[in-house]
C-alpha cells in the first residue's frame, strides 16, 4: 500500500466523520442520541479504510487485467517504437476517457479502454505539436497535460507522472 493511499483514507474518513456529524446537528439526532458521535466515527475510520485499502487494489487489478491491456494496445507503423506509456484519461468535452497515453518516435497516441461512453482513439503527429505543458485538472490538481497542435487545437489528458511526460514530449516535438 502506498503513503499517499493511506493519507487519502484518512483525509476521506476525517470528511466523513465531519459529514455524520454535521448531518446528524441538522437534523436534530446528534442531541438525541448519546452515541451517536462514536458511532459517526467507527462509520467514518471504516469508510476510511475502505477508500484507503480496498478502492486502490480495486484499481490497480482494474488497470491491470488482461482485458484492457488487449484492447487497447496501438498499431505501430513501420519504424515507431513506443518511447513512453502510462494510462491516462482524454477530456472529450467533460468527460474525462479512461485509457492509455503512448509516445512514440512519430506520434502521440490515446487509446481509450471499452468501458467508456466516449470511445475514441486520438493520433497527433509529433511535427503537428506546437507545444506541450503541464495544466492544472480542474484548477486545482497538477496532474495534467496539455497538448496544442495544428489549428491551435488544445487536447488535455490527465497522466501519471506529468513532468516526466512533459520532457519526453519536449526533447521529441523540438527536433
Amino acid at each position: 500500500m502506498k503513503k499517499t493511499d493511506l493519507k487519502s483514507g484518512l483525509i476521506f474518513a476525517l470528511i466523513m466523520i465531519s459529514l455524520d456529524l454535521i448531518s446528524a446537528a441538522w437534523t436534530g439526532e446528534a442531541w438525541t442520541a448519546p452515541y451517536f458521535i462514536a458511532k459517526a466515527v467507527v462509520s467514518g475510520v471504516f469508510k476510511g479504510i475502505i477508500f484507503a485499502f480496498l478502492f486502490p487494489w480495486l484499481a490497480r487489478r482494474f488497470r491491470s487485467s488482461p482485458f484492457l491491456e488487449t484492447t487497447m494496445k496501438i498499431a505501430l507503423e513501420p519504424g515507431e517504437d513506443i518511447v513512453f506509456q502510462t494510462g491516462a484519461n482524454h477530456f472529450k468535452g467533460i468527460e474525462g476517457v479512461g485509457g492509455k497515453l503512448y509516445l512514440t518516435n512519430k506520434r502521440l497516441v490515446f487509446k481509450s479502454h471499452k468501458l467508456n461512453i466516449q470511445n475514441h482513439e486520438l493520433s497527433i503527429d509529433l511535427a503537428e505539436i506546437k507545444k506541450v505543458e503541464r495544466s492544472k485538472t480542474v484548477g486545482l490538481v497538477d496532474n495534467g497535460l496539455m497538448v496544442t497542435s495544428g489549428d491551435n487545437k488544445m487536447d488535455k489528458f490527465v497522466v501519471e507522472n506529468a513532468e516526466e511526460w512533459v520532457e519526453k514530449m519536449s526533447s521529441l516535438v523540438a527536433r
